[in-house]
């Protein structure tokens, strides 16, 4: 007992003349005091893809409920919920990206960036993690217009907690800024995160070229408000060196862990086992995609779509009407009475493993060759929308096509580049297969980006009774209502973009 009491002594005596050390010798050696920055870009690249606390909620809400709808690639007779197909509106579903974006991938990216900066080793860490930011932030501006941007994400370092939102303008310019510098200062010679790089296992030549194509694809997206500077920063990325095949395309790869981060958004969203919006009918895939597929004869569409009964034959696929209610449905003769007789996306197009493309190289030519034809780069406009339409049928396999060389061929011939036709008929085809191909890879946002720039496909809109835009397609998505109250920056973007509506225009869609 007493050799006790003495040991007991001994350790209080030794604490106390050791205070100074406290925070020392109280860190578990085990647990490290700082998240490696390794584990902290492959958690941001997952986040980029649509997470958000809930697996897919904001994939779900943008790209599904309104963009799919939006552009006609899907359809819903649950128009009280999938609001896209009828254009109305409804909080929650229209700032979920807004809502999900800022607390998490935008969040955690600033953070990246800032500790990488600390560190010269990990320029490629920092210069990866700038290329993230960008096409984080190229989502919420091309789905909103100004939006919080300089400021954002920095609330736990400077103490500002309501950032400004910045003009559209002003953010394009620093996004191709950003790509600039972050391409060029990624560098084979200093350290790669190859395990962590979840695009392209740690090659830098491929990341290079992928930000150079989103160059591109900002560049032209600015083609109607500043002809200049797009063909200034069109001819600046061609120059640097664009994607060169569909193995550079930008595809963020999962490992199927289940319900987490590890799964793929959209696949979540129409998978059985996750949201099940496939299977329970929820969605189908509209008509007019449909029946463009079958007229241009494209053989993605055994790929994509089923019906219920697993019948992927391409003949006895059938698009739900778009701004088809139940009631609407109920009317039309049988068998098209019911919603389970309408072709939906086949099960390998929602497997849990598919990489999810955020840019892929058939986008690349395809903006190539529009810039081509407008004179902004050198080249034949012509070789590059082929390489795109035959790249596009190959992409499709890694959602489980197995398509071939000769499928694109027959695809190629069926749709060939109209040489000699109009500007309008040169870009009507250009941005026909753009909207074709993003659809095949469920890329919506983006498809629906670039139609309001284009105008192509020529899409009929619907005119549903208390629709919030009179029967056109919605120009952007209206902001988080929480932002209202809360952020004065807000009513300085209205006053600056137009009322917080469906109908009004951002900077670069005019």
């Amino acid at each position: 007992m007493i050799r006790k009491l003495i040991i007991l002594w001994a350790l209080v005596f030794s604490l106390g003349s050791c205070t100074k050390d406290f925070e020392t010798i109280n860190v578990n050696p085990n647990a490290p005091s700082a998240v490696p920055l390794d584990y902290l870009l492959a958690q941001s690249t997952l986040f980029i893809t649509g997470e958000g606390g809930d697996p897919g909620y904001r994939s779900w809400r943008t790209n599904f409920i309104y963009a799919a709808m939006m552009m006609q690639h899907m359809s819903s007779v649950e128009v009280g919920f999938y609001r896209g197909t009828v254009y109305t509106f409804q909080g929650d579903l229209s700032a979920a990206w807004f809502e999900r974006a800022y607390p998490n991938s935008i969040k955690n990216l600033v953070n990246l960036i800032e500790l990488s900066k600390k560190d010269p080793k990990q320029v490629n860490v920092l210069s990866m993690a700038r290329i993230l930011r960008v096409i984080e932030m190229g989502v919420l501006t091309d789905v909103y217009g100004d939006v919080p941007y300089s400021e954002a994400g920095y609330g736990a370092l400077t103490g500002v907690f309501s950032p400004k939102y910045d003009a559209q303008k002003d953010i394009y310019a620093d996004m191709l800024k950003e790509l600039e510098e972050a391409g060029n200062a990624l560098s084979a010679s200093a350290y790669i995160p190859k395990t962590a790089d979840l695009v392209f296992a740690g090659d830098i030549n491929k990341w290079k070229r992928a930000a150079n194509s989103l160059m591109l694809r900002f560049a032209m997206r600015m083609q109607k408000v500043d002809a200049a500077g797009a063909q200034a920063w069109a001819k600046k990325a061609a120059d640097r060196g664009l994607m060169t095949g569909i193995e550079d395309s930008f595809g963020v790869k999962f490992a199927n862990t289940g319900a987490g981060n590890n799964s793929n958004p959209n696949s979540w969203n129409m998978f059985p086992g996750g949201r099940g919006i496939v299977t329970a009918d929820n969605i189908q895939w509209g008509k007019t995609y449909i029946e463009a597929m079958k007229t241009r004869k494209d053989p993605r569409l055994g790929v994509v779509s089923a019906l219920k009964s697993g019948d992927k034959t391409p003949e006895k696929q059938v698009g739900l009407p778009i701004g088809t209610d139940a009631t609407m449905l109920a009317a039309l003769p049988a068998p098209l009475n019911a919603r389970a007789n309408y072709s939906r996306p086949a099960p390998n197009m929602y497997a849990l493993e598919n990489t999810q493309f955020v840019m892929t190289y058939t986008e690349s030519e395809l903006l190539k060759a529009e810039a081509i034809e407008r004179g902004w780069v050198t080249g034949t406009a012509k070789t590059a929308y082929d390489n795109a339409l035959k790249a596009g049928i190959k992409q499709i396999n890694s959602y489980g096509g197995t398509l071939t060389d000769a499928d694109a061929a027959a695809y190629l011939a069926a749709n060939p580049y109209p040489v000699t036709g109009t500007l309008d008929a040169k870009m009507d085809a250009i941005h026909t297969e753009f909207w074709m191909s993003t659809a095949s890879l469920l890329q919506h946002i983006e498809s629906w980006a670039n139609w309001r720039r284009t105008g192509y496909p020529k899409l009929t809109p619907v005119n549903y009774p208390g629709n919030e835009t009179n029967g056109q397609i919605p120009r952007r998505l209206r902001y988080s209502q929480g932002e209202y109250g809360v952020n004065p920056g807000i009513d300085a973007a209205n006053a600056r973009q137009g009322a917080d509506l469906f109908t009004t225009r951002m900077w670069w869609d005019k």
